[in-house]
């Protein structure tokens, strides 16, 4: 279920959240996905060389997506940009076009956090100053792992939790309603036994997914961009049928789906029926993409 997530959150630019105890594999899955992304067509690139010039970065002169990884004690400054005199890029900007990883995301200041949520959502940073306004680009793939609770081991089969119901209340709070509604998929990643770790029977190679994912992009960019920036009105006259209608209105009457939850499945469900190929969203389509809405109670 995890490399399948991850297969579709590549595919349609999704960002993710994973959610499981320490030792599940979340950070190495995160790592692997910029190996899963088509490589930067030429344009792309100049974006992101530019963005590394006025950051003050090294030139690396790839063709891979970048991916970035802050620590969790990143200021509000040096996620989304600003410091002082001239405002410089933050983590959010240099990962344009790419990935940026949260690792342990519970831990990251509240405020740091609620700052990404207008750059996921517009692609696009503002930093105002007195003088002036400058708006950075921020189109971003945002991915982020995190621990059930303080001790990591809540729900796990295989080490009881030690926290108290008070310290895992106050730990899930400390990452807003607003902010984990902006993640397309969340998926709980349960640790593997070692019988798990040694089947690797079904285990496809990074090269093998990427042509999947690379297919799915080619039909999102003939249809105009990626399906993580379709407005409503796009999913509107994205093809359902009947049965896959049917079961998004039940998830949303079961007050399973906020109003973003419904347009972010819709755009999950149209990732899910591209890299099958077909043209018209189905019930299985939707109802694998309402299952990547649960990791987070």
């Amino acid at each position: 279920a995890a490399r399948r997530a991850l297969e579709i959150a590549a595919a349609g630019g999704h960002h993710l959240l994973l959610n499981g105890p320490p030792g599940a594999g979340k950070t190495l899955m995160a790592r692997c996905l910029p190996g899963l992304l088509p490589d930067l067509t030429p344009d792309e690139e100049r974006e992101v060389a530019l963005i590394a010039a006025a950051a003050g970065d090294p030139l690396d002169g790839g063709h891979r997506a970048p991916f970035r990884s802050p620590h969790h004690s990143a200021s509000t400054a040096a996620l989304v940009g600003g410091g002082i005199g001239v405002p410089r890029p933050g983590e959010v900007t240099r990962a344009h076009r790419g990935v940026l990883f949260l690792d342990e995301l519970g831990e990251f200041a509240p405020a740091a956090l609620d700052a990404l949520r207008q750059p996921i959502e517009d692609g696009v940073v503002t930093v105002a100053r007195s003088a002036e306004t400058i708006r950075f680009p921020a189109r971003i793939q945002l991915v982020a792992a995190t621990n059930p609770c303080p001790c990591g081991y809540d729900g796990d089969r295989r080490r009881p939790c030690s926290c108290t119901d008070r310290a895992k209340d106050r730990y899930r709070t400390r990452l807003s309603g607003p902010l984990l509604d902006r993640f397309d998929m969340r998926l709980v990643v349960p640790r593997l036994g070692p019988r798990d770790l040694a089947d690797s029977d079904a285990v496809e190679s990074t090269t093998e997914v990427k042509a999947r994912v690379v297919s799915a992009r080619r039909i999102q960019v003939n249809r105009g961009r990626l399906n993580r920036e379709l407005t409503g009105s796009d999913l509107d006259a994205v093809p359902m049928t009947t049965e896959a209608t049917s079961t998004l209105r039940a998830a949303a009457d079961a007050d399973t789906l906020t109003g973003r939850g419904w347009d972010r499945v819709r755009r999950v469900a149209r990732t899910i029926a591209d890299l099958a190929h077909v043209d018209m969203v189905e019930r299985d389509h939707v109802e694998e993409a309402i299952s990547f809405r649960m990791g987070f109670a």
